[in-house]
């Protein structure tokens, strides 16, 4: 943790001023500590170079956490390589609507302070700091912002704490641009998780958000049933049954054959048109993904993603833009994709 983070944080209890307790320092992150609240009292950890802030205990907030935490025990590196990285660089330029990644950079010159909120393993955070004169304060609730700081945590401007983005450590109206990727319909509701992010924006400041798309009835009706039974699973089960789901996927895509359907078919949420067999079976019946790059241990890992943790929402376009009519905020950008929906917004 670096020292000028203090300066920047409240307590997420009262909202009131906090202190730093060093009780070690390398260099100059402090390592461990204590931060302590002037107003209730409250104190949360420094350890391992990192501030603690999550205080959620409830059975639910614990089971998806953990099912995360895990996940980047096993498969931190694999998400941390470079392929990876490209990858998902160059998806996040189209969903959210940027031509390319220079023009990305260009908007990011006029933000000053950036919240990552949902890093994960940090390569967002990472992204998010093209802008030396920017502060980037990337967050997670689970363990693997323990592998972020690993990674990225030497970077000059990128903070990173362990934190609830529904009970943030900052100041109402502070970041000019708020990022949560991938992770809001991770929390117990969608919605209202998002209209609280909305309430740290500055004037003319910009949101970015991605959440899962409702599929087609069929899929949504299994990803429900089968849902139901994997979350109540353990770790090793889980990621047993995600193994299971990554090679019925393989076993799809070498088939390397299409399939025409020659009308739309409404009650089942199919249009016509030509596909691949697996991307047909995996977008309108049954989550079984498989990187195509052959890397089955990423291949796991994003089944386990979706079948482990508790909470999983899927939205509708309209109420995506719902949300954004609700907060006042001006879409400046939306697209809707198979697997989710990416919207940037204008706090006016």
């Amino acid at each position: 943790m670096k020292q000028k983070l203090v300066n920047f944080l409240v307590c997420p209890t009262c909202r009131k001023s906090v202190d730093v307790k060093i009780r070690k320092t390398q260099g100059s992150e402090i390592i461990e500590g204590l931060i302590k609240c002037h107003e209730c009292k409250d104190n949360f950890k420094i350890t391992k170079g990192i501030p603690r802030f999550v205080t959620d205990k409830t059975k639910d907030f614990v089971k998806t956490e953990d099912a995360f935490s895990e996940k980047w025990k096993k498969h931190h590196k694999n998400h941390q390589k470079k392929d990876w990285i490209d990858f998902q660089r160059k998806w996040f330029l189209d969903r959210y609507g940027w031509k390319t990644l220079e023009t990305f950079n260009k908007f990011l010159t006029s933000k000053n302070m950036i919240l990552d909120a949902g890093t994960g393993i940090g390569n967002s955070a990472k992204f998010l700091s093209t802008n030396k004169n920017s502060e980037v304060l990337a967050l997670d609730a689970s363990e693997s912002i323990d592998f972020a700081y690993a990674k990225y945590g030497k970077l000059h401007n990128v903070h990173f704490l362990q934190a609830d983005l529904r009970q943030l450590p900052f100041k109402k109206n502070f970041f000019d641009y708020i990022y949560s990727d991938q992770v809001l319909h991770h929390t117990k509701n969608t919605g209202t998780s998002f209209k609280y992010l909305t309430k740290f924006l500055t004037t003319n400041g910009h949101i970015s958000i991605y959440v899962y798309n409702k599929k087609a009835p069929v899929r949504e009706y299994v990803d429900d049933y089968i849902r139901n039974k994997t979350v109540k699973m353990s770790v090793k089960d889980c990621t047993e049954f995600s193994k299971q789901m990554a090679y019925l996927g393989k076993s799809l895509s070498q088939l390397k054959k299409k399939i025409k359907i020659p009308q739309d078919i409404p009650l089942l949420g199919v249009k016509s048109g030509e596909y691949d067999v697996q991307r047909f079976v995996y977008w309108h019946f049954l989550k079984c993904f498989w990187d195509e790059s052959d890397n089955l241990e990423r291949s796991v890992g994003v089944n386990f993603d979706w079948y482990s943790p508790k909470f999983a929402f899927r939205h509708t376009p309209q109420e995506v833009k719902n949300w954004f009519k609700q907060t006042k905020l001006k879409i400046t950008s939306f697209k809707e994709i198979e697997s989710g929906i990416s919207v940037t917004g204008l706090k006016k």
